[in-house]
């Protein structure tokens, strides 16, 4: 894992990194945060419910998992501008000179052709089931466009964090 000594975007970073990426990618980490939360609290009150109410709620596991997808999504990006997303040290920190930039480019050309991939798939399936009308099958009825949003939010959020770290690394204002 990369670890930055600073932010990341911080000191190196540029207007668009600093002042506009930035605030809304920490809401969405933030956003993530608070789910964690309220699926901890959820799963707790479950377990009491069944073991010691013997009264099972029939909805946690359904909104645990659809809060699961959403966490992921809005905390993706924040890991990925913090420095902590998943990386190959072994390429990462031996690497020098030009094969670091190298690294970089490629890194931050995956994360945005990720983002691109994912964000036509989740466009076309939210699409669809608003087409469609389709609703969740289960205790919870939602119609599933809505639970397929985050997914577009947060590929969204990571494809414009790639898009700007990109131009950066052009520009000469970020270092690998």
């Amino acid at each position: 894992m990369v670890h930055p000594a600073s932010d990341g975007d911080a000191d190196t970073g540029s207007f668009a990194s600093r002042w506009l990426a930035r605030p809304v990618i920490w809401l969405g980490g933030a956003a993530s945060a608070l789910m964690i939360l309220a699926v901890f609290a959820i799963t707790i009150y479950a377990i009491v419910m069944r073991y010691l109410l013997n009264d099972p709620l029939l909805w946690a596991d359904e909104v645990t998992g659809w809060a699961l997808v959403a966490i992921v999504m809005f905390g993706a990006a924040e890991a990925y501008r913090r420095g902590d997303h998943i990386a190959i040290d072994l390429l990462t920190t031996r690497a020098t000179g030009i094969w670091r930039h190298i690294i970089a480019y490629v890194s931050d050309l995956g994360v945005l052709g990720f983002s691109v991939v994912v964000g036509i798939s989740a466009w076309d399936a939210i699409s669809f089931a608003r087409v469609f009308g389709s609703y969740t099958s289960g205790h919870v009825v939602l119609e599933t466009w809505i639970l397929k949003t985050p997914i577009l939010i947060g590929v969204g959020l990571l494809g414009m964090l790639a898009v700007i770290r990109l131009g950066e690394r052009l520009a000469g204002r970020r270092n690998p």
